[in-house]
């Protein structure tokens, strides 16, 4: 969906007002949530990993108005921090791993550590400042269970971010890690709201395939346990007053994920719904209206091509079905 809105009319307040996405462990690039509206979102990334940074620093900006990649860790306190990097390196965090869970569900590469790097570590507002961001509009953290730590020791950013997602545990993986329910309370008390849960991860001990597909492995048939997922939150646009400037971010970021309702129900206020006909000659359902259709269209198109992929492993597992 790049550059979805660029078209219209939520496109051109977009470019006004302009957007700022940080992304705290970019490992992997950046994630699309906000790809209808990349031409006005400027991006800052953060990965402490010297070899993924230099790959990162490779990548094109595209499609993004602009990219900033610096090769710091980011944690509750400025200073040096051990970086412990299992096997598979996605599992690398600054939190010391648990081997247990690696025992339990039969995972080692994500626990047993291959190498450990002596990283310099920014607190978040320090890093941000560093980057040159006065402020951040959305972010996205995933550093595999130092999340809470981050965040509760970045007054700024808590101050100023209008979303939030963020990866959480539901078991400490790594020593000492806040779980689902401590991040939760942690950001429903600083405004947020939680919006969804995305893309949860289950595990089971014996192979990988869970419900509702059936395995060689033995036993054949399992539903696996949750383990993590991420929580997106909005911040609750009660609590932004009659700030015209920060109510209309968060609606483009509402839309941008395909909220259209809840960004509606920000554009409707008295207040921006008035700013929006002297600046752009529209209301806010002639704004939101054409960006939902063309964003439904592409949703139905993605998730019809899902389904058929998926019908597709139940045709395959077929085989696995005979007694």
């Amino acid at each position: 969906m790049k550059d979805l809105f660029a078209s219209f009319a939520a496109g051109e307040i977009a470019r006004r007002v302009g957007l700022t996405y940080a992304d705290v462990g970019s490992r992997g690039g950046f994630q699309s949530d906000l790809h209808p509206l990349a031409f006005a979102v400027d991006v800052v990334g953060f990965e402490p990993d010297p070899i993924e940074f230099n790959r990162l620093q490779s990548q094109p900006a595209a499609p993004w108005k602009s990219v900033t990649f610096l090769p710091h860790g980011v944690s509750g306190h400025s200073g040096p921090r051990i970086l412990h990097i299992p096997v598979d390196p996605q599992s690398a965090s600054i939190l010391e791993h648990d081997p247990r869970f690696g025992e339990k569900f039969n995972k080692p590469q994500f626990f047993e550590i291959e190498r450990k790097v002596e990283i310099d570590t920014l607190n978040l507002d320090d890093a941000l400042a560093d980057a040159g961001c006065k402020a951040v509009d959305y972010i996205k953290i995933d550093i595999e269970g130092a999340e809470l730590e981050v965040l509760s020791a970045s007054d700024c950013l808590m101050n100023d971010a209008l979303a939030i997602k963020t990866e959480v545990a539901f078991m400490p993986f790594r020593k000492n890690q806040p779980l689902a329910t401590d991040i939760d309370i942690f950001l429903r008390q600083a405004g947020f709201e939680l919006m969804e849960i995305v893309q949860p991860s289950h595990w089971r001990r014996h192979g990988n395939t869970i419900h509702p597909f059936l395995a060689t492995d033995n036993p054949p048939y399992s539903k696996g346990q949750i383990v993590h997922c991420d929580f997106l939150y909005f911040r609750d646009p009660d609590k932004l007053q009659d700030d015209v400037q920060k109510l209309l971010k968060l609606a483009l970021i509402a839309l941008s994920f395909g909220y259209f309702d809840h960004a509606l129900s920000i554009l409707e206020r008295p207040g921006i719904a008035a700013y929006l006909k002297t600046e752009f000659g529209r209301t806010p359902m002639e704004i939101v209206s054409p960006v939902s259709k063309a964003y439904g269209r592409k949703a139905f198109i993605h998730a019809f091509y899902l389904q058929g992929r998926r019908l597709l492993s139940f045709v395959r597992n077929l085989k696995n079905l005979l007694p």
